[in-house]
């Protein structure tokens, strides 16, 4: 299954990142193919930088939360993930589900160590 989520406008604007309206950050969840992929248009508008990576690679998920949003953080070995100005819910529901799919999941792996 897919999940997306994506930079909400208020949180841009108020949080100083006015400029990224048109451009914001966006997760995609796939638990089929045990990824996350965390992208963003650039500010020409012609191409999208995107990093993706593994659920066995994530060591830890970082939520730094605002008057209006918050921001994640995923560690992972050998790099991480950040998305901004997400709405609180959906970083907490990120979240959620990685921590779920640990418990569900029938893998050799842990997403947290």
């Amino acid at each position: 299954m897919t999940y997306k989520f994506s930079s909400s406008e208020a949180s841009l604007v108020a949080n100083g990142h006015a400029a990224d309206v048109l451009t914001p950050w966006q997760i995609e969840i796939d638990t089929d193919e045990q990824t996350i992929t965390v992208s963003k248009r650039n500010r020409i508008l012609i191409g999208t930088d995107e990093d993706t990576l593994a659920f066995r690679f994530i060591r830890r998920v970082v939520i730094d939360q605002h008057l209006i949003g918050a921001d994640i953080t995923i560690q992972a070995v050998g790099g991480k993930l950040t998305a901004k100005c997400l709405d609180k819910s959906d970083c907490k529901r990120i979240k959620d589900l990685l921590m779920n799919y640990n418990k569900t999941s029938k893998t050799k792996h842990n997403i947290f160590s």
